[in-house]
């Protein structure tokens, strides 16, 4: 059972590492439209015809949903989205897990109705071909599926943090920063060669 636990902990961290590398992707191609439509939109100033980047607000819009949504998982597998620990701090140790698996349990309850309902957009958006109009139609539907599988990830990152509280070798950031544990077995908690 820890061995199944274990390669499904690490799928998962490799899953949410791509999508951490899409992410940062996407945010890069929104600084390079963004760079380029002000450029484009500013060349006036120098004597040149001022020429905008057609489409480029709509293309950022849907970067930020690639950035955000596609990096949410990984940045909850590494606890690395804010928590106000104030009050949970003073709490005994079993207190503190209680509140971490209601947290978890609210967050992954959150992110499934996000999910649920973003995949229902999202296959309506590319049934009917939704797209922004303007002077070059540009899809929407991408950015919605894009958001309703970034949502699943999360929900499924969250049960993974909610399981891993109680059951130690089911934790995903435990697989990415424990470099022992791809050189031990299964058995002592790490993966078999």
């Amino acid at each position: 059972m820890a061995r199944e636990r274990y390669a499904a902990a690490r799928w998962l961290m490799r899953v949410n590492l791509w999508c951490g590398l899409a992410s940062g992707l996407a945010l890069l191609a929104m600084m390079v439209m963004g760079a380029l439509d002000v450029l484009g939109t500013n060349l006036d100033m120098i004597g040149l015809p001022a020429k905008p980047i057609p489409a480029a607000f709509e293309f950022i819009a849907t970067m930020m949903v690639v950035n955000v949504f596609l990096a949410l998982s990984l940045a909850q597998s590494r606890r690395q989205h804010i928590r106000v620990e104030v009050l949970v701090n003073l709490l005994p140790a079993g207190w503190r897990t209680a509140a971490d698996a209601l947290a978890y349990g609210f967050s992954m309850a959150l992110f499934v109705l996000i999910a649920l309902f973003g995949w229902k957009s999202g296959m309506h958006a590319t049934n009917v071909g939704e797209y922004a109009p303007g002077l070059i139609n540009f899809p929407v539907w991408p950015a919605r599926l894009v958001l309703a599988f970034g949502a699943s990830l999360m929900a499924v990152q969250c049960a993974f943090d909610l399981i891993g509280l109680f059951v130690r070798p089911m934790t995903t950031s435990e697989v990415e920063f424990d470099p022992e544990l791809h050189e031990r077995g299964p058995e002592d908690g790490g993966e078999q060669s």
